[in-house]
């Protein structure tokens, strides 16, 4: 039953076929009479339809002019460019889009998901054709001018904000870098994650390990467990629940973190009332009740991941696992993670192009530190924001142990060989796991064969950088004669998409950076590429925004790594020119 149920949802929030309401109802009183497969999956088809159909009619455009009110916060500010930040907020009943800059950005950054503040300034509606923005419910963007007043949210939101300020409060005693990835993992704050790190752990297929996830929900269900050990069933169901749902406010309603609270409130629920579910019928009841909540939900990309990863895990580990053989410390983290990543590489692929092959022995080595940081975080974490300073340094003395091991697999990765798995791969790979549950012995060796033949073919995919010019696509070119490396920015894209197009490429650490234009987008651009490399040698036309650069004139000549670089102009942009002859003059004063 909870198959069909969540098979008609799937179907019904995809679709959004406009469905009579008599009908729909009568569909689900037929299913409830009769209790069939197929009738449950039409009732459950019809009844998503009908409530999505109802959703998009409530998103009635914002009418476009001056607002003076309340918001409601509905996540926490993050960083838009250098001097703005923005979050989604609920305004007159609608959810929006908001935007500030300036000293108006900085009276509404230190605010929480659940406050509200009141504020002056316009909005105008979303574009009909913007579907980012439909299937999140929003209607308009709101531009902030002025902030009057600010007010405290819920008492279960002041209760989840007390414990994310608790948290980070602790996290001060962590280097920048931890921190940022200490709050990802542990309440899915990655506001403060540089572009590196991000790029990092996408090289590594440890991105999951940024935000929180499924993981998190067990975790903090296996603390609170023993604690309610003693209780009444009934009273346990009530408090256990009441857990989840403060974490989901505490983790802003995550995608991910909204299917494994509703998977554990299901299988609470069924052991609670004496029929518990299985792992995969608890998943496809999970998916039935949200989508039914939100029909919107299958077309965001986080929740369609996080569906994907836990039906592998669900429906593969343990087959995989018995398979295998092997020590327990081997074979289960291995096919939890063979099994995750076979559900989710389709929609990677297809999304992002094709999967790092360091995913998997990445997720083998780091994986079994993300458990202890979590559960470390959620005890140790806070205690370490109650007692301060000194305390936090000493409790977070194993969380910058076990964070440091994490991200040296996050960096070696991004350093390595950049061989990727495309769509070929991926049919390998789920034949190889195909083979490997098969039960004859030549099917077995088959596998093997598989499996060497996929390692092969993902180190011929590596990219080499080949001498000469080469644009490598994002406003990034490169230059590569003898021993020189020049990487050129010519307006190029944000940060995370620089480092990873010089990433995939094979590029290195550049001897000289040329940010052509000097402003804020080469200046966001290099300091990306120093957060991975280092400080670089970079130069900028007069008047430029990126620190740390050399400013250079027409007809300067720079002796880099042993060859000549001219600089032929500068008024439009600096163009150059490397020759082999030694240079009349050299300027590297600063800028």
């Amino acid at each position: 039953m909870a198959h069909a149920a969540m098979a008609g949802a799937l179907i019904g929030g995809m679709w959004l076929a406009p469905v009579p309401g008599p009908l729909a109802a009568g569909l689900v009183v037929v299913a409830l009479w009769q209790r069939r497969p197929i009738l449950i999956a039409a009732a459950v088809l019809a009844l998503t339809m009908l409530l999505g159909q109802r959703a998009l009619a409530g998103l009635d455009p914002a009418e476009a002019g001056p607002i003076d009110g309340w918001l409601l916060l509905l996540d926490d500010p993050r960083p838009a460019g250098s001097h703005g930040v923005r979050f989604t907020a609920r305004f007159e009943g609608s959810r929006v889009a908001v935007s500030a800059h300036g000293p108006v950005a900085g009276r509404v950054d230190d605010l929480l998901a659940g406050e509200q503040v009141r504020v002056t300034g316009t909005i105008r509606p979303v574009s009909g054709h913007d579907d980012w923005a439909k299937w999140r419910h929003e209607v308009g963007r709101v531009t902030i001018n002025t902030v009057t007043d600010t007010a405290p949210g819920s008492p279960v939101a002041g209760a989840a904000n007390a414990i994310r300020r608790t948290l980070t409060r602790g996290a001060d005693a962590l280097d920048r870098g931890d921190r940022a990835v200490f709050l990802g993992m542990v309440i899915g704050d990655d506001r403060a994650q540089t572009a590196a790190t991000a790029d990092d752990f996408r090289a590594a297929g440890l991105g999951h390990l940024l935000v929180v996830s499924g993981q998190n929900v067990a975790f903090v269900l296996a603390i609170a467990a023993p604690m309610v050990a003693g209780m009444r069933p009934a009273t346990r169901l009530v408090v256990l629940s009441a857990v989840l749902v403060l974490f989901a406010v505490l983790t802003r309603f995550e995608p991910s973190v909204l299917r494994a609270v509703a998977m554990a409130g299901v299988g609470i629920g069924s052991q609670v009332f004496g029929n518990p579910l299985d792992g995969r019928k608890g998943l496809s009841a999970a998916i039935a009740l949200l989508v039914l909540i939100d029909p919107f939900l299958v077309h965001v990309l986080a929740f369609q991941l996080s569906a994907a990863a836990t039906a592998g895990i669900v429906w593969l580990s343990a087959p995989l696992a018995e398979r295998i053989g092997g020590p327990g410390w081997f074979r289960i983290p291995f096919s939890t993670t063979v099994a995750a990543q076979l559900g989710v590489s389709p929609l990677l692929v297809v999304s992002f192009g094709p999967i790092p092959a360091a995913t998997l022995p990445a997720n083998l080595l780091a994986g079994p530190m993300s458990g202890p940081v979590m559960v470390w975080g959620c005890t140790a974490g806070l205690a370490a924001g109650v007692l301060g300073e000194w305390a936090a340094g000493v409790i977070h003395l194993p969380t910058a142990a076990m964070l440091w091991w994490i991200r040296v697999v996050a960096a070696g990765a991004a350093r390595g060989p950049q061989a990727t798995f495309g769509v070929e791969a991926i049919v390998a790979l789920s034949l190889l796991v195909a083979m490997t549950l098969g039960r004859s012995k030549g099917l077995r060796v088959l596998a093997g064969m598989f499996a060497i033949a996929l390692c092969a073919g993902a180190v011929a995919t590596a990219p080499t950088p080949e001498p000469g010019f080469t644009d490598l696509g994002r406003g990034v070119e490169a230059w590569q004669v003898e021993e020189l490396l020049v990487l050129v920015l010519r307006n190029p894209a944000d940060p995370r998409s620089v480092l990873q197009t010089t990433r995939t490429a094979g590029v290195g650490r550049p001897d000289l950076v040329v940010a052509t234009d000097g402003d804020a987008a080469d200046a966001f651009a290099v300091m990306a590429l120093n957060d991975r490399f280092g400080e670089l040698l970079v130069i900028a036309p007069p008047l430029h925004r990126v620190p740390g650069a050399h400013t250079v004139a027409s007809g300067d000549e720079l002796l880099i790594a042993g060859e000549a670089v001219s600089i032929v102009e500068v008024d439009l942009g600096i163009e150059f020119d490397i020759s082999h002859h030694r240079p009349r003059s050299i300027d590297t004063g600063p800028g």
